[in-house]
């Protein structure tokens, strides 16, 4: 079964000790038959989007099995709206964001412009993580037309966001930390997940596993695995 992860990243990551080098993610790949990757450099979130997402844009060239991923920092704010329209120029499909590392918020008046102003006009897909409030994830999404993935959803508000996406068609989420897939599929739709892992952040075999084991359709599990972020990004 074709896998695409959603959630890779690459790079050097001070937080801990990991390896996150961009061999490091390409032989994870390989080992676990995955065909495709949405990646970006760790640089982009930690230090300078423009050189991150300049590392991202060359990796992505010299291995076409990597999508790459863009992001920007806006609180730092100078640059965004220019970076944020290059990436769109250059056909970024996915804008991913960080707030959790870089003290900012969805809801604050620097993104709403860049949300404003650039991201739902190009109707790009936009990463965000649940931290942000799921709740208000639904909000934001349901004044745009842009696919919204949420990232690093816990299973504690599963049942928040099922609600949310029964009442917003387009916020999926993105899978890596699991929970109550019969359910979710169930309430929602197979069509509504996305599959992540965080490699090689986190243990891709778990989050692999969290899928194949649960009791859903193999066509279900071939939505998840790959078929939802093919029509997303169409790719």
């Amino acid at each position: 079964m074709e896998i695409i992860d959603s959630n890779t990243v690459f790079g050097f990551w001070p937080k801990r000790k990991a390896d996150i080098a961009l061999p490091t993610l390409l032989g994870l790949m390989e080992d676990n038959g995955v065909s495709r990757a949405c990646t970006l450099s760790a640089r982009g979130i930690l230090y300078d989007f423009e050189e991150g997402n300049r590392e991202t844009l060359e990796a992505a060239a010299e291995h076409s099995e990597l999508i790459p991923v863009g992001t920007v920092n806006v609180s730092r704010w100078i640059g965004c709206l220019e970076e944020a329209q290059q990436l769109v120029d250059e056909g970024v499909r996915l804008l991913r964001f960080f707030p959790q590392y870089q003290e900012w918020h969805i809801n604050q008046a620097p993104f709403q412009k860049l949300l404003k102003e650039v991201l739902a006009p190009a109707g790009v897909a936009l990463m965000v993580p649940a931290m942000m409030g799921v709740t208000a994830i639904g909000e934001m999404a349901a004044g745009v037309s842009n696919p919204i993935i949420i990232d690093s959803l816990r299973y504690t508000f599963w049942s928040e966001a099922v609600v949310v996406m029964q009442q917003v068609p387009n916020v999926f989420v993105e899978t890596h930390l699991g929970g109550w897939y019969e359910w979710i599929t169930d309430q929602v739709g197979a069509d509504r997940l996305v599959f992540g892992s965080n490699t090689p952040l986190s243990y891709f075999a778990s989050a692999r596993a969290q899928i194949e084991y649960a009791k859903i359709p193999a066509s279900d599990q071939a939505l998840i695995f790959s078929g939802n972020l093919r029509r997303i990004l169409d790719i």
